[in-house]
């Protein structure tokens, strides 16, 4: 079977998965079913050995190009939503992982892996280097996401009237505490990211730093994840301050992503 092939798989996988929660959640009852699990960890299990496909024909690690930085972040927000939950148990959090892992997915599979061959491509500090940064993506989307969370139950307590999703949303002190980890683990990936960025290019070129736009927007999104987490453990703002915090950092994440993916294809 080819990678495409297997991709497609884990993609109608996902998709099945994703639409069960959802249905499950409208009905308020658990969000992911014992079969779920298995489909999803069986989803999971397709998408790594497509990735390992596309590593072999592409002959570098596959994390150049949309396609590849698609496939890659689909593959890292299924796997950290994975840990979270067997961490938590916390089953709302599938409902915004599993259709953001479908839409990168769907990205994946709609476009052409990239031709581009570069012996800087075959360093060492490029799979090094890119799961950091993805995993510290990864963990601020659940940051992200249980701030959403906090607010939503936050929101349906003072209504005193609970709705759709109120039944599967955690405690606001769970909320509060499962975010400001994610976030602690965030900075941390992000940190050895830009670490490692600069080691590889020190090794590719001579010189740590070469002040282009995409190590500039880098650095700028970390100062913003080091100022909100002073402001969260020193200043004391936690609950719903925090929750806002999470949520208004993570676009600067997401631009970060969009700027290296689509607009700095030559850089390093």
């Amino acid at each position: 079977m080819s990678a495409h092939a297997t991709l497609l798989l884990a993609l109608a996988l996902y998709t099945i998965v994703a639409v069960h929660a959802f249905v499950r959640a409208v009905s308020r009852t658990r969000a992911l079913s014992r079969w779920a699990h298995v489909a999803l960890l069986v989803g999971f299990v397709c998408h790594t050995l497509a990735l390992g496909q596309r590593w072999a024909l592409a002959g570098h690690f596959p994390a150049v190009g949309l396609h590849d930085v698609s496939a890659f972040l689909s593959w890292t927000v299924v796997f950290v939503f994975l840990l979270v939950h067997a961490a938590t148990h916390v089953e709302a959090l599938a409902l915004a992982a599993l259709p953001v892992a479908f839409v990168l997915a769907l990205i994946a599979s709609l476009t052409q892996p990239s031709g581009r061959s570069d012996p800087i491509l075959k360093s060492f500090f490029l799979p090094v280097h890119t799961t950091f940064a993805f995993l510290g993506y990864g963990a601020l989307f659940v940051a992200f996401a249980m701030g959403l969370l906090y607010l939503i139950g936050e929101r349906e307590l003072r209504s005193r009237a609970p709705r759709l999703f109120y039944y599967l949303v955690p405690s606001l002190e769970r909320c509060d505490t499962i975010g400001g980890r994610s976030t602690v683990f965030g900075l941390t990936f992000l940190t050895l990211a830009i670490v490692t960025g600069m080691l590889w290019s020190h090794a590719a070129r001579g010189f740590f730093f070469a002040g282009s736009a995409k190590e500039w927007s880098a650095f700028a999104a970390w100062l913003i994840y080091v100022a909100l987490l002073v402001a969260r453990y020193r200043s004391g703002w936690g609950g719903r301050r925090a929750a806002w915090l999470g949520i208004a950092g993570f676009p600067i994440v997401l631009f970060v992503f969009v700027w290296i993916t689509l607009f700095a294809r030559g850089a390093r």
